[in-house]
């Protein structure tokens, strides 16, 4: 199945059968996944900004529905909510616990590897799909995010699913049929969108490019891609707009937007903001302040720098380098067949797509985002990998393009092994010396021009050793080391590098917002309550049991998700997620306070401490700039007309939490 797969038809019209050492060795790649995704999971940190809301949504049926990220519904969470949806099912299940929604994004990565074998399986043939299942379980971007409870999993498996349909599609075009799977394929994608907006349509032009080989006429071809077209926009926009069209007043504020539109929040904040750059949203000019400072500037090589790397790079030249390859190889053979343009269209559309994206966006860019790359890249090295052993053993020149590829693989890892000088300083030469080895025996039994008498296969597996042992020692150091809250908000793989500095520079920008500089303090204790928040949260619970808010913390998330994360308080963030949300408005405030719907508001400790930099805030500063002033006209309104409460009716740790304010 295997050999000159860069010149035949791979795909097969049905499951091709499967040997017991072939699902053998799948179950083991699976286990692989499972063993990394899932190692640690009962003592894990996860995103508290995401976890809390999954506490409100699944205790808070309109929270659910409307993605609220308290359950007094004042803010929504910056996401749609359908990987959220999904991660409520574990809580559902097992009960509130970290655990049980980690679970849940654990068990979405191993159903992530084994839908990607099957792909390529059609495709390419079962020893191919093996490799490339076995890239992607490894693959270090991947275990990061399998390991936290971000949406990028979910959508991965969706986009994932989407291809194994758009493949049977063109599979069934031949015999009049495969209408059904497109239309599938146009579900799984408006899912993705679902849960990760703008970044689950990536992929559209690479899936629409790949049903253009199906062997129908064009207008059939053009007409089946307009009806799954049609149905991409529906499951894609069907939620966005109920939330469009529900009455603002009933509903949770858009978080992160400046102007409470679901649009903004999904084609600006979310989306163009992110490739564009520029002040979309709520965080204002923050936005393009810190934008690229999470990951690498943007350009050509942004994927094979230092801070990309390690997480996404092991084996991306050979990736880009086999797509060329198919190129020059189709272009001779004028194309192909309809299954094989098919594959290359899908897997080298989806990796240049995505990655020409991913390079040169200008807004904010996480280092994860690029877990998106990572079947296409784990796709096609192995098929490349795959092709050139075919042509080694066929003694054909083209063998030696083999012993080039684990050459160059190999030196690609020894220089991001490099990176890290100081954690494991002999991998990088055991790779090294691994590689050359296998190249020159390679070059020494090359078939036909045989110098040394050595079996091939076990060389070449020394070869695929070298070239998976950097990322799989980046996915086991990411697995064995402890996550904090910090770590899972912005997940990335591997030991602490010279590109961890590009995190610390964000952070920097960062304390330019005076809700931000909170950031640390909030984020290391969101796990847990300190005494004195427990102080604070068992004396409002007491003391306002009927309110809609009993409690509401200012600097939005980073105050409130101790209190959600730990209780079924009715906790409300103002703010939204860093505080900077235009929401609640002062009117608001004081409405709810009137009805006796807010019973006390908490200006966290960190909150004073930076009022004392900077001053207190005072009427005359509310009045213009979203970024500070809507929590400086809260914080005002707060200090003038709600009683502050003595720490000493609280509890003795009362004012490390900060100050409490009756409002009821």
């Amino acid at each position: 199945m295997t050999t000159g797969v860069l010149e035949r038809t791979a795909a097969q019209p049905a499951d091709p059968p499967t040997r017991r050492w072939e699902g053998v060795a799948l179950l083991g790649i699976l286990g692989l996944a499972a063993v990394l995704y899932c190692w640690g999971i009962g003592d894990r940190a996860l995103q508290p900004y995401y976890a809390a809301a999954i506490r409100s949504m699944t205790e808070n049926g309109k929270a659910f529905l409307l993605g609220g990220f308290d359950p007094a519904g004042v803010v929504s969470i910056d996401k749609t909510p359908f990987a959220f949806w999904i991660q409520g099912i574990g809580v559902w299940i097992f009960g509130y616990h970290w655990w049980a929604i980690a679970l849940v994004q654990a068990i979405e990565g191993v159903a992530a590897v084994f839908v990607l074998h099957r792909v390529v399986r059609r495709w390419a043939g079962e020893r191919p799909a093996l490799v490339a299942a076995l890239i992607l379980a490894v693959s270090p971007i991947s275990t990061a995010i399998d390991r936290v409870n971000q949406a990028d999993g979910l959508m991965v498996l969706l986009l994932l699913l989407a291809a194994y349909c758009v493949t049977r599609a063109v599979e069934r075009a031949s015999v009049g049929k495969g209408t059904g799977w497109l239309v599938s394929a146009g579900v799984f994608v408006g899912l993705a969108f679902f849960a990760k907006m703008l970044a689950g349509w990536i992929l559209l032009p690479a899936l629409a490019i790949t049903y253009l080989a199906a062997p129908i006429s064009w207008p059939k071809r053009l007409l089946r891609l307009l009806l799954a077209g049609v149905v991409t926009a529906v499951v894609s926009l069907a939620w966005p707009i109920m939330i469009g069209l529900w009455p603002a007043g009933d509903r949770p504020y858009i978080g992160s937007t400046s102007d409470n539109s679901i649009w903004q929040l999904i084609f600006g904040y979310n989306g163009f903001g992110r490739v564009a750059g520029g002040s979309i949203g709520s965080l204002g000019s923050l936005g393009s302040t810190y934008g690229s400072q999470f990951s690498a500037a943007a350009g050509p090589l942004r994927l094979f720098g230092s801070s990309l790397a390690g997480q996404i790079g092991w084996l991306l030249p050979l990736a880009l380098a086999t797509v060329l390859g198919a190129i020059i190889v189709l272009a001779r053979k004028r194309g192909g067949t309809p299954q094989q343009r098919a594959g290359w269209l899908l897997w080298g559309g989806w990796l240049i797509v995505a990655g020409l994206v991913f390079s040169f966006a200008g807004g904010i860019f996480h280092r994860y985002y690029t877990v998106e790359l990572a079947p296409a890249i784990a796709a096609l090295a192995a098929v490349g990998l795959s092709a050139c052993w075919g042509w080694y053993r066929a003694g054909r020149a083209a063998g030696l393009l083999l012993p080039l590829a684990i050459l160059g693989s190999g030196a690609f890892a020894f220089v991001t092994l490099a990176g890290t000088p100081d954690w494991l300083p002999w991998l990088r030469f055991a790779v090294a010396i691994a590689t050359v080895l296998a190249v020159l025996l390679l070059l020494g039994a090359f078939p036909g021009r045989r110098l040394l008498s050595v079996p091939a296969r076990p060389v070449v597996a020394l070869g695929v050793i070298a070239l998976l042992a950097g990322p799989l020692a980046f996915s086991v150091d990411t697995m064995l080391t402890p996550q904090t809250v910090i770590t899972a908000a912005d997940p990335a793989a591997g030991p602490t590098s010279n590109s961890d500095m590009v995190t610390a520079t964000a952070q920097g920008a960062l304390r330019s917002s005076k809700a931000a500089q909170a950031y640390l303090g909030f984020m290391d204790q969101a796990a847990t309550l300190t005494p004195g928040q427990r102080e604070v949260l068992t004396y409002v619970t007491a003391h306002a049991p009927n309110a809609r808010i009993q409690l509401a913390v200012e600097l939005g998330s980073w105050g409130a998700d101790p209190f959600l994360v730990n209780s079924s308080a009715r906790v409300a963030a103002f703010g939204g997620y860093i505080g900077v949300d235009p929401s609640p408005t002062t009117t608001q405030v004081a409405q709810w306070a009137k009805d006796h719907q807010l019973g006390y508001v908490l200006l966290p400790a960190p909150l004073l401490e930076i009022g004392k930099q900077v001053g207190a805030p005072s009427p005359k500063q509310a009045t213009s700039s979203v970024d500070t002033n809507t929590l400086d006209a809260r914080i005002t309104w707060v200090t003038h007309h709600c009683a502050p409460v003595r720490p000493a009716l609280i509890g003795p740790d009362a004012t490390q939490a900060g100050l409490l304010f009756s409002c009821g």
